[in-house]
């Protein structure tokens, strides 16, 4: 009987390392427009810069733990995490915040070693509870994270970077002296990831109903994806919300999508067919994203906010399911990662579109493009499920 004791230790190590995420998230493009006079257009690429490192590296570290265990693959991202926030707080010009942003992205992307070690630990029927530690350990993160980072962004911005740094530095002698390594060394010969290749995408896009579910993942994620860079410099510029009020602002957003997940989800799964609660979910987040710049006072901009939370909270795991639902047993590993690689391909994209087009044409085309996206999925969802 296999222990529960690693699941513990992988969900902690998981929880602590997210919750450094959430705390430095809210406040990287007042930071680098504040400390570095950088540009709308480049805080897009600086937000972006750490879902592209988690792009290219989550399949290298999937492929890695394969062959050298689980374990130093997610020590030596820890590390990396370490490294990174403590350049975040050091930071004395962009290029050192560009530097910060990319070891943490590369560091970030051994989540893929985490989930390949509850896959190791847990029965085929224990799986999907066991990856969702790490689901929860994301909502527990964007909970908590962005309310820490709020209070401390008060004692400037490198406090909240260093905090990251200790919080990252507690996961990394955690993980070195409490985690058992979970993948056998007999095993590590014939173990598969969840690799992501250019064959594996073209072989998942031609299959009619599992393309187009991947595409619309990938459209929800860039079309959410524009916001990163935008809320908080439309939170500060429009809203007048100082740096502390927008980690809570994003706090809130967190804390609504993980009730949603954690529980409202599984009350509507039950009375409503996934198609509809994908719709609905996606219309949601089209309105919620839409009315964020026409939103006049902080009461009707909490509204806003949690019916994006909510949609965004239901088409998430709506879409998941019914990928998974509409792959057979043996593509599940195939469709994931190509899956993992759309999504974050979108959240690299989704903020530089969303920074350009508030610099370039107005502070509230981030917004209406990002819900004229999620309006688009809402129409292919209507001719893909029905």
């Amino acid at each position: 009987m296999k222990r529960k004791t690693p699941l513990a230790i992988i969900f902690a190590i998981t929880f602590i390392d997210l919750l450094g995420f959430g705390i430095v998230i809210p406040i990287i493009p007042s930071y680098a427009g504040m400390s570095f006079e950088a540009s709308d257009v480049t805080i897009g690429f600086l937000v972006a810069s750490f879902s592209f490192m988690q792009l290219i590296f989550t399949p290298i570290w999937g492929r890695l733990s394969d062959r050298l265990g689980r374990r130093p693959i997610l020590i030596l991202g820890l590390l990396l995490t370490v490294i990174g926030y403590i350049l975040f707080g050091l930071a004395e010009s962009l290029v050192m915040l560009f530097v910060a942003r990319l070891l943490a992205g590369i560091g970030g992307a051994n989540i893929s070693a985490a989930q390949a070690y509850i896959s190791d630990v847990t029965k085929p029927e224990e799986r999907a509870k066991g990856m969702g530690l790490i689901g929860a350990a994301f909502g527990l993160g964007f909970v908590f994270g962005p309310f820490i980072g709020g209070m401390l962004v008060e004692y400037g911005y490198s406090v909240p970077g260093f905090a990251a740094a200790g919080l990252s530095a507690i996961a990394f002698v955690t993980a070195i002296f409490a985690l058992p390594e979970s993948l056998p060394k007999s095993a590590r010969a014939t173990a598969t990831s969840m690799d992501f290749s250019l064959r594996t995408l073209a072989e998942a896009l031609r299959r009619p109903k599992i393309g187009m579910l991947l595409i619309l993942f990938f459209l929800i994620t860039f079309g959410y994806a524009n916001i990163y860079a935008t809320f908080p410099l439309i939170s500060v510029r429009e809203f007048s919300f100082s740096d502390k009020e927008v980690g809570y602002l994003f706090g809130y957003l967190g804390f609504i999508g993980a009730l949603t997940q954690g529980g409202l989800i599984r009350i509507l799964s039950v009375r409503f067919q996934e198609r509809w609660l994908f719709l609905i979910g996606a219309i949601a987040t089209a309105v919620g994203l839409a009315l964020i710049p026409y939103s006049n006072g902080t009461t009707m901009l909490l509204v806003v906010l949690a019916v994006l939370a909510l949609g965004t909270g239901v088409i998430t795991p709506s879409c998941l399911s019914l990928i998974s639902r509409h792959a057979d047993q043996s593509q599940q590993g195939g469709v994931l990662g190509v899956n993992q690689a759309l999504g974050a391909l979108g959240r690299v994209l989704g903020p530089i579109w969303g920074a350009f087009v508030f610099q370039t044409i107005g502070i509230s085309w981030p917004f209406l493009t990002g819900g004229f996206v999620l309006l688009v999925v809402v129409v292919l969802i209507r001719r893909t499920l029905w």
